[in-house]
C-alpha cells in the first residue's frame, strides 16, 4: 500500500470536514436542532469509518468534532439537562469547529485538497 493519499480520499476528507463543520455551525446558530444534530453526527461517523486512514491528519479533527456535536445533541436533547453542561459542551464544539477548519487548511497546503 502506498502511502501517498490519492486525490479522490483528499476530496473525501475534505468534505467530511466541510460536512462536519457545516452542520456543527447550523446548530450553533440555532438553525438546527439537536435531533437533526445527532443525526448528523451518526451519518458523520458511519463515513468516517469509511474514509482513507491516509487522511487521519484533517479526519482526527473532525472525528472529534462529530464526538462533540454527538454528545452536544444529547444534552440538548435532555429536557433536565443542566444549562451550564450545554454551553459547556457547545464551547467544545466552537472549539473544535475552530481546529478543524485550521486544520483543513493546513491539509489543503500539504496536500493540494481545496480548502
Amino acid at each position: 500500500m502506498s502511502d501517498r493519499l490519492s486525490h479522490a480520499s483528499r476530496q473525501v476528507a475534505n468534505m467530511l470536514a466541510v460536512r462536519a463543520v457545516r452542520h456543527a455551525t447550523s446548530f450553533l446558530q440555532g438553525q438546527d436542532g439537536p435531533t437533526l444534530l445527532g443525526m448528523h453526527a451518526e451519518q458523520l461517523q458511519l463515513d468516517l469509518l469509511l474514509a482513507d486512514p491516509l487522511a487521519n491528519g484533517l479526519l482526527n479533527p473532525v472525528r472529534m468534532l462529530n464526538v462533540a456535536m454527538g454528545t452536544t445533541a444529547v444534552v440538548a436533547a435532555d429536557p433536565q439537562a443542566d444549562a451550564q453542561r450545554l454551553d459547556r459542551w457547545m464551547h467544545v464544539v466552537g472549539s473544535l469547529i475552530e481546529l478543524v477548519q485550521h486544520e483543513r487548511a493546513r491539509f489543503a497546503r500539504d496536500h493540494g485538497a481545496s480548502a
